[in-house]
């Protein structure tokens, strides 16, 4: 499974819903572009200490990985741009990065993020909308 962004802030507000989701998981992948988003955070939240050292803690767990892109996931990006753009819609650079590592690598992409709705036919039940 692959976090996004507000699915790791879910984990840290112990969120049932995500929390119960991770319960499961042999593995959780957490993107560069989500630890760039989670960093820019800490930065400019008010509690950095202590937001980096969950997040040290969270990533030193043996079934949590980073997932880095590689060619073929800028392959993946660039043919999910043009598909949304054909279609009307843009999603950010690093939700199209965030998509294409969770197709890349086949997996689950776990979510608040509606924009993600855009890439429900590419993503079918691998894509977890998760709510309130």
């Amino acid at each position: 499974m692959l976090l996004d962004t507000n699915a790791y802030t879910a984990i840290m507000l112990n969120k049932p819903q995500v929390v119960e989701l991770i319960k499961s998981a042999h593995e959780i992948m957490l993107p560069i572009p989500v630890i760039a988003e989670l960093k820019q955070g800490f930065i400019l939240g008010s509690q950095l200490q202590r937001n980096e050292q969950y997040f040290a803690d969270f990533l030193s767990q043996q079934h949590v990985i980073i997932a880095n892109p590689v060619l073929e996931t800028a392959r993946i990006s660039a043919d999910i741009s043009s598909y949304c753009r054909k279609r009307g819609r843009v999603l950010s650079h690093n939700d199209l990065w965030i998509a294409a590592l969770a197709i890349e690598h086949d997996t689950r992409l776990v979510t608040y993020d509606r924009d993600f709705m855009a890439l429900s036919d590419r993503l079918g039940d691998k894509l977890v909308l998760l709510d309130d």
